[in-house]
């Protein structure tokens, strides 16, 4: 609970409660972190490159060694983030208890709150994260990811490109451009983050999941197709998992006209992301291309009962679907009353993608 109590505070007031802890010796720290500065570094470039199994090895050497150095909760609590682990903040906590000035520290946390969907509270340690120094990587990392979630996409980028240029080895960071890039349609910069990102974790994947999707618009199909592929290789359960990967997949397949094998994903995709429009939308038309008029009316009843998203299907593209479905399956009144409200529904208005998050 002490714990608990300190991050609600700190949160709450973050440059304040950092300016008025007690300066924990940082003398003492690197006294307790002598002689482990070599591993810690190894350790960092491990974590900076998700190669979490191959720093959970290091960290145990680490604890056994240097059973002192703070330098090590920070690295756990990054590991545990990894994993979703429920003592994720209170490892954070305790780090900014000891190094309450540490950039990283404050940023890595900042990371993590974002996952958790603590925006307010990530956004107020990020902020204090640059004010401790305005070239640390990762502080830059997650306050341009921040500044790009409140709609300041322009001094976010900035402080992307600056991270990456800093250290290019983070993948992290090097997803959060791709990321801004691919939500601007800038498909070529995005490509060569996200290339970037798999280059440095192969597991990752939703950097392979984005990068087909921006390969496609440059028409590399097949190196998208590729990409895809290798998403679905090493996407299993967990943190870091990706539901849309069968999704953009079976799209993918389907507009190359590979139908059964598309069929095959968009399945796996309403399974995955049941309350997912476009999913259902998607396997409606592919039925109804494959003749199963049956599966497509029910599918695309389903994606009308689903309410409509931002950049989503539209109700206009739905209802246009059930009237060709109903007039095939020749149930008149049904076709027609689709038809009637395809001409009542007005065309939406649509704005700019929204900058948010990428999952």
């Amino acid at each position: 609970m002490r714990a608990f109590y300190w991050s609600v505070l700190c949160l709450g007031m973050a440059v304040r409660c950092i300016a008025a802890t007690t300066e924990v010796s940082t003398d003492s720290n690197a006294d307790a972190c002598a002689g482990a500065e070599t591993q810690l570094e190894s350790l960092s470039t491990n974590l900076n490159r998700n190669q979490f199994s191959v720093a959970e090895d290091r960290l145990k050497r680490l604890k056994a060694e240097h059973p002192d150095c703070s330098s090590i909760l920070v690295a756990e609590a990054r590991i545990k983030a990894s994993q979703g682990a429920p003592e994720t903040s209170e490892l954070f906590t305790r780090y900014l208890e000891k190094v309450p000035n540490d950039p990283a520290g404050l940023a890595y946390f900042a990371r993590f709150l974002i996952d958790q969907g603590q925006y307010q509270q990530a956004d107020e340690l990020s902020d204090a994260a640059v004010s401790r120094d305005v070239n640390n990587p990762a502080a830059l990392a997650v306050r341009g990811q921040i500044l790009i979630m409140k709609r300041q996409p322009a001094l976010g980028e900035a402080l992307l490109i600056k991270s990456c240029d800093l250290d290019p080895d983070n993948a992290e960071s090097q997803f959060q451009l791709g990321a801004l890039y691919d939500r601007t349609k800038r498909p070529g910069e995005a490509v060569k983050h996200f290339q970037k990102v798999v280059d440095l974790d192969p597991g990752y994947a939703s950097a392979w999941d984005y990068l087909a999707l921006n390969l496609e618009p440059l028409g590399e199909l097949d190196r998208a197709d590729a990409a895809y592929r290798r998403g679905l290789d090493v996407n299993h359960e967990g943190q870091q998992f990706d539901a849309f990967l069968d999704y953009n997949y079976g799209r993918f397949l389907a507009k190359r006209n590979h139908l059964a094998e598309s069929k095959l994903h968009l399945d796996r995709a309403v399974e995955r992301v049941p309350d997912y429009r476009d999913a259902w939308y998607d396997r409606a038309k592919l039925n109804f291309r494959m003749g199963n008029y049956a599966q497509a009316r029910s599918d695309a009843e389903r994606a009308a009962s689903l309410i409509e998203q931002t950049g989503g299907i539209l109700d206009l593209q739905v209802y246009t679907l059930l009237e060709q479905i109903y007039r095939r399956l020749g149930e008149k009144e049904l076709a027609d009353k689709y038809a009637n409200l395809t001409r009542q529904t007005p065309p939406p208005t649509r704005k700019g993608s929204e900058l948010t998050p990428p999952q």
